[in-house]
């Protein structure tokens, strides 16, 4: 049955990676709205839109579906909109056609937001089923397979296909954005589908879970009282603002060090690709032999050392900043197996969806991070953002040496009923 159930958690893992690939919320939508004539300001949001959404919902669905005897269901349904609409979205863009550009911009914006909403209310139930239908070591496997394969996946098949589709042979302006939009749609779809292979583990839900009437005062005590978890919320604060200097990377090599931009992005493709999969072996491996908050400490490694390999490039030349970007895939790799997993293994059995929705909707706060980097180096400078990012990285991994080790240690949390 657990066999059945690692098959499907892949499938739908690395087909997602691929749409999101695709996709590239964080990338593909500014450039979409700048070529429509969009402020930067509205590139900008088009960049976190979909982050957001995800976010958002999570911490206010986690209180109903804690409450739910059978969480699988509740991955498949919220997500199929999300998923279906986009192709919807797709074949609109087609029809409006290029002389409608703030139709288009809503259209596109309008489909991402939709599917980071309804994946949002579906990672609160896949959480809890990943923690109740895998042991720790299938668990280990199966985020380091789907990681490789799915960067595997990305480098073989969807970095051509991109190219291709938006190169000067692809289809014309907006269709071949929306073909992107239909390929994530139909990707994405058929991950949701092998779910049927997912056999669910039981997670009752406890005798006090509470209301939505509740869940304010609930979800307030727990942080009162369980510090073991509110020290890990602190670490993931720092270690997420820590990772500001990371969208400047780019823009410092090409900039200040005066590296091509073909040369800087395809340096960065090529190594974070490579890195990444043999990360997800490596952070696997890691995960499986001493727990989630090892991995940690290898992200918060590389976010101290990142910014100043970053540095060094004026001295090693392109070393340096092949040397970052080999640090920005272990950031990126880690974040699953260690960060995601920690709260997984932490929280308190009947509990997960509650935590696992708190901690990444309180995560909102990473949004501020790139814009918190940009007002730094307006103000001051690179090397003050990149000083300031590592000093951050080395506060990370003192505060993540403090964590309790979910696998040996699970810090006991008293609740009275509501």
């Amino acid at each position: 049955m657990q066999r059945r159930s690692m098959v499907g958690f892949i499938a739908d893992y690395v087909l997602f990676a691929m749409a999101l690939a695709i996709l590239n919320p964080g990338v593909l939508p500014p450039d979409f709205v700048t070529q429509l004539g969009g402020s930067p300001v509205l590139a900008g949001l088009a960049g976190l839109i979909f982050r957001a959404f995800w976010l958002v919902p999570q911490m206010f669905f986690a209180a109903w579906i804690n409450r739910m005897p059978h969480k699988k269901r509740y991955i498949i349904l919220p997500a199929i909109p999300g998923r279906t609409l986009l192709l919807v979205a797709a074949g609109l863009m087609v029809a409006v056609g290029p002389d409608h550009p703030d139709v288009l911009i809503v259209l596109l914006l309008s489909g991402l937001a939709t599917l980071g909403f309804c994946d949002g209310m579906s990672a609160v139930a896949w959480m809890d089923v990943l923690g109740s239908s895998l042991s720790v070591s299938q668990r280990s496997w199966m985020i380091s397979l789907s990681q490789a394969l799915g960067g595997a996946m990305v480098a073989v098949l969807v970095t051509p296909l991109v190219r291709q589709v938006l190169g000067p042979t692809g289809p014309l302006f907006p269709a071949n954005y929306a073909l992107l939009l239909a390929i994530s749609s139909v990707l994405l779809v058929l991950g949701i589908s092998a779910y049927v292979l997912v056999r669910e583990g039981h997670s009752p839900p406890p005798a006090d879970s509470p209301s939505l009437r509740q869940y304010r005062a609930f979800v307030w005590r727990s942080l009162r009282q369980d510090h073991g978890f509110r020290r890990y919320l602190l670490t993931r604060f720092v270690f997420d603002l820590g990772n500001a200097g990371l969208p400047f990377y780019i823009v410092f090599a090409t900039r200040v060090l005066g590296q091509a931009s073909a040369v800087a992005l395809s340096d960065q493709i090529l190594l974070t690709t490579i890195t990444g999969i043999a990360a997800a072996f490596l952070l696997g491996r890691v995960n499986l032999r001493y727990g989630p908050r090892r991995v940690m400490i290898l992200a918060g490694v590389a976010a101290m050392s990142g910014p100043l390999l970053v540095l060094s490039a004026r001295l090693l030349g392109p070393t340096g900043l092949h040397l970052a970007w080999i640090t920005v895939a272990v950031i990126n790799t880690a974040f699953v197996p260690g960060f995601l997993n920690w709260v997984v293994e932490y929280a308190p059995e009947g509990y997960r969806p509650i935590y696992s929705g708190l901690a990444n909707t309180l995560g909102m706060v990473a949004l501020a991070a790139p814009l918190i980097g940009g007002v730094i180096v307006q103000t001051l400078s690179y090397e003050a953002l990149f000083a300031a990012a590592s000093a951050l990285g080395v506060l990370a991994v003192v505060l993540i040496l403090r964590l309790p080790d979910p696998r040996q240690s699970r810090q006991a949390v008293v609740r009275e009923a509501v």
